[in-house]
């Protein structure tokens, strides 16, 4: 019987679960957390997940991971006949009296939550893996039911920052401010007891998506249009564009609240969705047209395409080399580098390579953290 894993430690179990997703949790929030679901009813779903919402997530980024990891953890899947963290409550119980359960603080438990990241065992039925497997699952594989999931189960975004050349008043800031020193003596005759300084304020960085939706990427074109909703919704400096033949832009189809009705309204607007491939020829447009309302300066620029140029490429090289020259940095996500034994052979990456900083697969959740990260890489 020592050996059944109790409530407490099922507590410390999904602490370590937001942890090995990227939520920062400490042993004090699950300690925290299993108090807090002491004094409400172990067997109410809602306490639990308002519970750990209030005592586990400190950033609305992470919202998201915890949604996801709550209903893989505690929820299972609609064949249990009891979700498998409440039927672990009622067993321990007395099984008519769920609030008599006791979900006392494991100390021996919350040390080891502290101790490590070691990979965490898998708790509450066969569900609890769900969201892992679908963090390594190819998105041409993902079945319509599962791409409803994927707003959930998208990364939290950190939009890199960069330095504006507007300043603001700082205790500590290193220029100084002249004038309201000045300003700040002539109410002592003159004297200047005080420099007054100011520091420069941060901004986000501008960030633009190009997403390839041509017949050749029908498989991962919609995870990466639901990424770039994700992206819209974090910051109000991100443009979204797409292409198949030509070029359309998408940044008001995704300022909606629902990603499904962006995703609904994109697909009305592309007229060339699921259709041919024109990169070199959508990339010059891009450059040509909306270059000059300065998206690119200081942007970086997310191009998400296999390379498959049916367009002859020294356009697509043109193109490319501008768009390096106007931008902070240029990202290319290209699924088919998921693959190992991919080798970028494909005439449009020949031409585009050579202008890219960075070349990600995006095939997975686990590809789009990949990309997360780089773009936290490219802040300043």
């Amino acid at each position: 019987m020592g050996s059944e894993p109790g409530p407490t430690t099922e507590l410390v179990r999904f602490g370590r679960l937001l942890r090995a997703h990227g939520v920062n949790v400490g042993a004090g929030q699950v300690l925290s957390y299993a108090r807090a679901v002491a004094d409400l009813d172990p067997a109410d779903i809602g306490d639990l997940y308002w519970a750990g919402r209030v005592t586990l997530v400190n950033r609305q980024p992470d919202v998201a991971i915890y949604d996801a990891a709550f209903d893989a953890f505690f929820v299972g899947s609609e064949n249990d006949s009891q979700p498998p963290m409440l039927a672990l409550a009622t067993a321990d119980g007395d099984g008519e009296n769920p609030e008599s359960v006791s979900f006392g603080t494991d100390q021996r438990q919350l040390e080891i939550l502290e101790a490590g990241d070691e990979e965490l065992p898998a708790a509450g039925g066969p569900r609890a893996s769900s969201a892992e497997t679908l963090r390594n699952k190819h998105f041409d594989r993902w079945t319509d039911e599962e791409f409803r999931q994927l707003a959930r189960l998208l990364p939290g975004l950190h939009l890199p920052r960069k330095l504006s050349r507007r300043t603001r008043p700082s205790p500590r800031g290193p220029r100084i401010d002249l004038r309201r020193s000045v300003r700040d003596s002539l109410r002592h005759g003159g004297d200047l007891f005080r420099l007054r300084r100011r520091l420069r304020v941060e901004r986000p960085r501008s960030i633009v998506l190009i997403v390839d939706v041509s017949g050749s990427m029908a498989g991962f074109s919609r995870a990466l249009v639901q990424f770039s909703f994700g992206m819209s919704r974090a910051s109000q400096r991100v443009e979204v564009f797409c292409f198949g033949t030509r070029l359309t832009r998408l940044t008001n189809a995704m300022r909606v609240r629902d990603p499904n009705s962006a995703l609904d309204e994109a697909t009305e607007l592309v007229v060339d969705w699921d259709g041919g491939t024109r990169i070199g020829e959508s990339l010059a447009t891009y450059v040509r047209r909306w270059g000059k309302y300065r998206f690119n300066r200081g942007a970086i620029v997310i191009i998400c395409s296999d390379g498959l140029e049916r367009g002859a490429p020294d356009r697509l090289a043109w193109a490319m080399q501008r768009l390096s020259r106007q931008a902070h940095a240029v990202i290319w996500v290209n699924p088919l580098a998921g693959d190992p034994n991919f080798q970028p052979l494909a005439r449009g990456l020949v031409a585009a390579l050579p202008h890219v900083d960075e070349l990600i697969a995006g095939h997975t959740i686990k590809g789009l953290e990949d990309l997360a990260r780089a773009l936290e890489g490219w802040a300043a």
